[in-house]
């Protein structure tokens, strides 16, 4: 018996495996971006790490998570199908005509297991640990609609078309420090970053569709390297086919592996140029991995002839009925073992905010991420509302990726206890979701520790300009408690 994915379609499939095994809990929602108070601010800026209170804590679930993807239908489909642990399950064919519908993939996952801040006289420091996913695939191109896309479809001959891939799923340890100056007009800010790789998915491959040499048929010729990090005891040799093996202990040693190391760093500037208008910059994640356990990648240097498919004016197409999506047997491809590195895609952020009045400000926020080949970039313009001390609102448009139909929403809760934010990418997604090419969701909580109490009371009628003092004293000494000049 054959161990692993048997064909193309099932090799194809461990780019969502990454996605399925984080729970599903992607880069944080940019109507955040203009809440710089807020508790995970440092995921945008490192300059942005502040705590309100001399210590801030924060435990999964509520240490923040979010999660964002361009292709809701797929997903939805194919997480039910996976979680019942049977691959044969799933409908290939349509999920790939699905994601050959849009030009560009993208899906990102984020959440934190845990954080804590610490406000001291010389700054902020944050130490975080956090699980992380994405998955990035360019579906353009009459050459994968032609493979892949049911329906009458056509192809130039000879025409090289990149399959370009990218799927990682890693854990993150890192400590972050931000400065900023006495007078708030300048902060900047660093964090050093330990990653461990769970799993990953390159993919290299390169094709095209050419007469062979031998014979007049036409065959799709591919060329290039799929690097691969995925533990071969998913699919147990006694096993059914085709099955992945979800019980504890697998899923314990792969989310517990430490063989991928890898380093990165943050840093980022927050300026105000005026006491209304500030700017920021900022580029997250810029290192890399290196893939040394579970290397399972495959070399593509393969031909398989085209059935059923007419050729005119150096144009190939095919009939109505025809697919290729199970072209390659996952079995015939050659292993490769030797080890990788790999870099993790950088996010570049860029802001500007402006502080209409106390209560209402404006910002526009561009995000490019980068990766070899599969690029994108987002921008968004959102309005921020302090509705009252407790409660904000920000709203606005935003585009992500090829997805122009956005409307962000957030909301974030303080009190004297702690945090609370909850956010989605896209409102339009809940309101149609059959229309909305993007969905995501951001939320987070976090509580304050040790803190300090208020040792005033509040102005009188008989004396409005003045706060009466608490005589508090402490228990063990018996002297008087002194107040906090920065909590009153």
């Amino acid at each position: 018996m054959k161990t692993g994915f048997k064909c193309k379609r099932k090799l194809l499939f461990l780019m969502y495996c990454t996605f399925l095994f984080t729970g599903a809990n992607a880069q944080p929602n940019l109507a955040f971006y203009t809440f710089n108070n807020q508790f995970n601010s440092f995921d945008y800026n490192p300059a942005f790490l502040t705590s309100r209170e001399k210590f801030t804590f924060s435990i999964f679930p509520l240490a923040g998570s979010s999660v964002g993807f361009n292709n809701q239908q797929v997903i939805r489909d194919m997480t039910s199908q996976f979680l019942t642990g049977n691959l044969d399950s799933i409908d290939y064919d349509k999920a790939f005509n699905n994601m050959t519908n849009q030009s560009f993939l993208h899906q990102n996952a984020e959440s934190s297991l845990l954080s804590f801040t610490y406000r001291s006289n010389i700054g902020f420091f944050n130490f975080r640990i956090k699980e992380s996913e994405y998955f990035v695939a360019s579906t353009d191109g009459e050459l994968i609609k032609f493979l892949f896309n049911s329906g009458t479809q056509s192809a130039p001959l000879y025409q090289i078309q990149h399959l370009s891939a990218h799927a990682v799923h890693y854990r993150e340890y890192s400590l972050g420090y931000a400065y900023k100056s006495r007078s708030n007009k300048f902060s900047a800010g660093v964090r050093a970053k330990l990653y461990y790789g769970k799993s990953a998915f390159f993919s290299n491959i390169a094709g095209s569709i050419q007469q062979d040499k031998d014979t007049t048929d036409y065959i799709f010729k591919t060329s290039g390297t799929v690097n691969i990090s995925f533990p071969n005891s998913f699919n147990k040799p006694n096993a059914p086919a085709n099955t992945i093996d979800l019980s504890s202990s697998t899923i314990f040693d792969y989310l517990l592996n430490t063989g991928n190391p890898g380093m990165g760093i943050d840093l980022g500037i927050n300026y105000r140029v005026t006491p209304e208008l500030s700017l920021s910059v900022s580029v997250i994640d810029l290192g890399k991995i290196n893939w040394k356990t579970n290397l399972n990648s495959r070399s593509l240097k393969l031909s398989k002839m085209l059935e059923s498919s007419t050729i005119k004016d150096k144009i190939i197409t095919k009939g109505d009925s025809i697919t290729y999506s199970r072209l390659f047997d996952f079995g015939e491809l050659i292993k490769d073992s030797s080890t990788f590195s790999k870099p993790l895609p950088a996010k570049l952020y860029a802001g500007i905010k402006y502080q209409v009045s106390p209560i209402f400000s404006i910002g526009i926020t561009d995000r490019l991420v980068v990766i070899k080949d599969l690029s994108y970039n987002s921008f968004s313009a959102t309005g921020k509302l302090d509705v009252n001390k407790i409660l904000s609102v920000s709203t606005g448009y935003s585009i992500i990726g090829d997805s122009y139909l956005n409307i962000p929403l957030a909301f974030q809760f303080q009190a004297n206890f702690g945090q609370f934010y909850l956010g989605t990418d896209n409102m339009t997604a809940l309101w149609l979701p059959n229309y909305a090419q993007f969905a995501g969701i951001s939320f987070g909580a976090c509580f304050y520790l040790f803190t300090q109490r208020n040792l005033y009371g509040k102005p009188s009628n008989l004396t409005p300009f003045y706060r009466p003092r608490k005589i508090i004293k402490n228990r063990r000494t018996g002297r008087h408690i002194k107040a906090d000049p920065d909590y009153n």
